[in-house]
């Protein structure tokens, strides 16, 4: 009879069945201490994952906090709670979660990995746990701080771990070095692991594993090949590609006098036939494009401010309306939305943005997290924070190649004619992404705005990028490419104002403000409405609708031309639109001998938004600025978008500067107080003018001309004419402040009239 085996732990395992006690072997005792080791390094791991979440974020919560009780982030927070904000919050909240608490699994692991390697640290197992997420949080931060050195721990540990040891810096070594510990560690745990499993077993697995790895690398070469070549096909109509920049100053371009800080957009606009006079009839993003894209004044579309309501802007049909309709597929690209809210109802296929909602302030702004960094560019960081994934309103985490990333990987020209628009904004306000360095650079001279450069150049990489996308998808084989900016950027320069400490403005009597910085601050400053406009054909389907040759066109011309004018030359009809813009499409059909686009007396017209504030350093106080300016706003908590609130555009509306000017002549209403304009009639090429108390004479036709085109553009918007004096400024002020209790007297006397009558 053949003798069973002991096996030493059976009279273990029965006995405790009936609740008796016997004596086990070390072995087993060093096993199940083990095992509860592990279990309170587990539990040790998750707590310091949240301790490192908590750690981290006390800054980023004690400033929203602040912002909170103040007025500055009242708009975007005051329904943080409800509707489809509150959603958004919690989803941010449950994937901070998510993510530390995996960073603690994560040292767990490689605490446990380091016990396979070294069985001896078993009796240890929390001191180890312990030391992996030390050195993992060490080299999260140390990689924070070396790529994302705005960000708010990396503002503090950059210079430190900027310093360099040789070919790295100080804080590569340190996230170098704990990588390359985890995959020896790794490594050295699965060979040990490996060599004590027998051989023969693995050898199908083995080679299965390899074969399905081999199988997907395979694959996606064939799909990302395929997806490179079969934008080449043909169609019967041009692609039309708009490329748009913003915050572009036309004087940084080299066809427009500049330096050439620009290489990308320089050498895209040679053979391009640019208008060299066009303006914006309001100098941010929303208004301006949305008179780019349906060719009708703002005074007609209501697209009078950013962040308008949706329900108060009469938009459609747009471009992208009219194209669908004719065929084509309609694409939308931005890295950025936080004032310009452009989705699908404004004739779009698909739309490759950042999410739209009030939610992008609040998740965005403060999710500067060290642990994000790390996966914040990344596929799995869209999926979990998406408001920081390829935004440019998050510029402190902002990566240009993550936004050019996901435009290859989610555009495509392959379903027929295709509109694609994209609007890259790194040129705009604060001008830094996550990698500029936080030291000042040097003036190359006087005039040189540092930071602005920086910000222009990172734009024209981008575009760059964007441009061999386009020919890598064959896209540029067959188009019409608009190259354009939605406005200009002033930088308080000795030319970026009509008006300066040497101009005469016959019957002013008070000092001018002219707000020479920024954008949509002043009709006074020509450099924050003027835009680059130019046009390029590629591929002979293209060419045969005009062939672009690096002319320059005389102006002048608005963004509401480029509409019809982009129908007029595919052959669609432009009376879908009802456009207040002009077709210049035979002009870019014409012999090169041709260069004027509209004579020299059309009247057009532009005003402003509400005001940002200036900061000490000649950028922009953005708190200031939210303060004075978040009453206005209002979240809706269906929609989770910010929008001005209806309540408040009258003021609104009263607070604008407003214009009507011509290539010679301007005419500036300029509010003082609202029930009262200042009316100035400037020389812009003499920098000087009068202030007008009444109407120009009959006999001034070019004068009268503006006059009554103000008249009929603005219509009940303009108030009586008058001409203040210093110690006007405290009445006008209260005048301000009174502006609802004043009117709602007014209403409730209308609304008495007709009963005292009776």
């Amino acid at each position: 009879m053949r003798r069973a085996k002991l096996d030493p732990t059976f009279l273990f395992r029965n006995f405790r069945l009936f609740g008796l006690h016997t004596v086990t072997t070390n072995e087993q005792v060093a096993s199940t201490n083990y095992r509860a080791r592990m279990r309170q390094g587990l539990w040790l791991a998750l707590a310091l994952g949240l301790l490192f979440l908590a750690g981290t974020a006390v800054q980023s919560v004690a400033t929203l906090l602040s912002r909170m009780r103040s007025d500055t982030m009242k708009a975007a927070t005051g329904g943080m709670w409800s509707g489809e904000i509150g959603r958004e919050v919690l989803y941010f909240l449950a994937a901070q979660l998510l993510l530390h608490l995996a960073f603690g699994l994560l040292a767990w692991s490689l605490a446990w990995l380091t016990t396979v390697v070294r069985p001896a640290a078993r009796e240890r197992f929390c001191r180890v746990v312990v030391m992996w997420f030390c050195a993992l949080a060490a080299a999260v931060i140390a990689y924070d701080a070396t790529w994302f050195t705005r960000t708010g721990l990396g503002v503090y540990y950059h210079n430190a771990l900027a310093a360099r040891l040789g070919p790295l810096a100080v804080g590569q070594i340190i996230y170098l070095s704990v990588i390359a510990a985890a995959m020896c560690t790794l490594v050295a745990a699965a060979w040990l692991t490996l060599r004590r499993i027998e051989f023969r077993r693995m050898r199908v697995p083995m080679a299965s594993a390899v074969a399905a790895l081999a199988l997907v690398f395979v694959s996606a070469f064939a799909i990302g090949h395929r997806a490179s070549i079969k934008g080449a096909v043909q169609h019967e109509r041009p692609h039309i590609i708009m490329l748009g920049i913003d915050s572009l100053r036309l004087d940084h371009l080299e066809r427009f006098g500049g330096t050439g800080v620009a290489k990308h957009l320089d050498r895209f606009l040679m053979e391009a036939d640019i208008v060299r006079d066009t303006t914006t009839p309001v100098a941010r993003t929303f208004p301006s494009w949305t008179a780019i894209l349906t060719g009708r004044s703002p005074s007609v579309t209501g697209a009078r401010f950013n962040l308008a309501l949706r329900g108060a802007v009469q938009a459609n049909p747009t471009l992208a309306d009219v194209l669908r309709e004719a065929g084509y597929r309609t694409i939308y690209s931005t890295d950025e939305v936080r004032f310009a809210n452009f989705d699908e109802s404004y004739g779009f296929d698909q739309v490759v943005t950042p999410p739209i909602g009030a939610a992008d302030f609040v998740l965005g702004n403060y999710n500067e997290l060290p642990l994000v960094t790390v996966i914040a560019n990344s596929r799995l960081g869209q999926w979990l924070f998406p408001y920081s994934y390829g935004n440019r309103g998050v510029a402190t985490l902002f990566q240009p190649e993550t936004y050019l990333a996901r435009l290859e990987r989610e555009v495509s020209f392959e379903d027929g004619p295709t509109l694609f628009i994209t609007h890259l904004t790194a040129s705009h306000w604060p001008f830094y992404v996550s990698d500029t360095p936080l030291a000042v650079l040097e003036k190359k001279d006087p005039d040189d705005r540092p930071t602005y450069r920086l910000g222009l150049q990172t734009a024209d990489e981008m575009f760059g990028g964007v441009v061999a996308m386009l020919e890598r998808k064959g896209a540029l084989e067959n188009a019409i490419v608009v190259i354009l900016s939605d406005h200009g950027e002033a930088l308080s320069l000795p030319s970026d104002a009509i008006l300066d400490n040497t101009s005469k403005v016959e019957g002013l009597r008070a000092p001018l403000l002219v707000t020479d910085f920024g954008h949509g601050q002043s009709v006074l400053s020509p450099v924050q409405y003027q835009v680059l406009l130019g046009f390029r054909t590629f591929g002979s389907v293209a060419a045969a609708t005009f062939f672009s040759s690096g002319r320059d066109l005389l102006g002048g011309a608005t963004v509401e031309d480029i509409a019809p004018t982009l129908l007029d030359l595919v052959h669609l009809p432009m009376d879908r639109l009802s456009p207040t813009g002009r077709s210049f499409a035979p002009l870019l059909r014409s012999e090169p001998g041709v260069t004027r686009v509209g004579s020299a007396d059309r009247v057009r017209f532009t005003e402003t938004d509400l005001k940002v504030l200036p900061s000490t350093d000649g950028g922009v106080d953005e708190l200031a600025t939210a303060k004075r300016n978040s009453k206005f706003f209002e979240v809706s908590p269906e929609t989770g978008r910010m929008n001005l609130r209806n309540s408040f555009t009258p003021l609104s509306i009263a607070y604008k500067e407003r214009a009507a000017f011509t290539d010679d002549l301007l005419l500036a209403a300029i509010p003082a107080g609202p029930d009262a304009h200042q009316y100035l009639l400037l020389d812009k090429k003499a920098r000087g003018g009068r202030l007008l108390l009444e109407p120009p004479a009959p006999e001034s036709a070019a004068e009268r001309q503006l006059w009554d085109a103000m008249v009929a553009h603005y219509g009940d918007e303009l108030q009586r004419a008058v001409s203040i004096t210093m110690r006007d400024w405290p009445i006008i002020e209260a005048q301000w402040n009174q502006f609802f209790v004043v009117r709602a007297a007014r209403a409730k006397a209308a609304a008495a009239r007709p009963q005292t009558a009776q």
